[in-house]
């Protein structure tokens, strides 16, 4: 078990296996909230370039295996590909390690827990606004987590943004929605930019306008806490432009294509759960 309050003492250190985007988004956002210096995190890759990448940028220490990595540090995140998890965590021991952190969709704590077995452990779910701390990230813990150790995870994940704790039955669901979501969010700007530019805007002009559309409406429903389907009732006017717009939307069944493509990002980390 990992000490109370132990991710700020300097003994503590951090490994991440797999040293990806999502992995380096996370060392960035430690790093900027000040909870460790570099010398406190190591990472493994089997991507010379990417290890030499990480640290160069932060600073932080490497390793020349996953299982050395395992022996120099207490908290481990497995930064992986959910395909990569069998082979990765063949035959590694973690006897020394006091807390696991899986940040791979699909892969379920059942699994991890036989890899790993008797060791605490968190499975994860960020998203890529995790690169400019604006993330939000679902927790699920194994029973044999203790307060501790749940609120070390947790404090990680704050450095990149909010974190919920949830269940592991809907994972997949906050998957599809948070994890993927980021990525039908900017297809739906690309879209509107395009739009936009067919129009007649220059791409600059267009994206800035877009972009911006997309972070206040964002911001008034934080703010205002009003629903989104009352704002929108608040700028669509009768007969106005925004009413001929969403007409469209409904026309191309806009609201199922949406619907659909969470199900279809939900089923899709169902199937990785299962190939794990």
């Amino acid at each position: 078990m990992i000490p109370k309050k132990s991710l700020f003492s300097a003994d503590i250190k951090i490994a991440f296996i797999g040293g990806g985007k999502m992995a380096g988004a996370i060392i960035s956002g430690l790093l900027k909230s000040l909870a460790v210096v570099p010398s406190q995190i190591f990472v493994f890759d089997i991507d010379k370039k990417r290890l030499a990448f990480l640290k160069k940028t932060y600073g932080i220490k490497t390793a020349r295996s996953n299982q050395e990595i395992l022996s120099l540090s207490r908290i481990v995140i497995l930064a992986l590909k959910p395909q990569k998890f069998a082979e990765a965590l063949n035959g590694l021991d973690f006897s020394k390690v006091g807390l696991v952190i899986s940040i791979a969709a699909g892969v379920k704590l059942e699994y991890l827990q036989d890899k790993i077995p008797g060791k605490p452990v968190i499975r994860v779910m960020p998203n890529n606004p995790a690169l400019v701390q604006a993330g939000i990230t679902a927790i699920v813990s194994s029973a044999e987590s203790k307060k501790e150790d749940i609120e070390i995870a947790k404090s990680i994940f704050r450095t990149v943004g909010e974190v919920v704790e949830t269940k592991e039955y809907l994972m997949d669901a906050i998957t599809a929605l948070s994890g993927s979501g980021p990525g039908f969010v900017y297809q739906f700007v690309e879209a509107m930019i395009e739009g936009a530019e067919s129009l007649g805007l220059v791409k600059s002009v267009a994206e800035k306008l877009a972009v911006q559309t997309l972070l206040g409406s964002a911001q008034t429903l934080v703010k205002t806490k009003i629903s989104a389907r009352e704002l929108k009732e608040m700028v669509t006017s009768p007969n106005g432009t925004t009413k001929a717009g969403l007409d469209v939307f409904e026309k191309k069944g806009f609201k199922q294509i949406v619907i659909d493509a969470i199900f279809a990002a939900a089923k899709r980390a169902k199937e990785l759960g299962g190939s794990s």
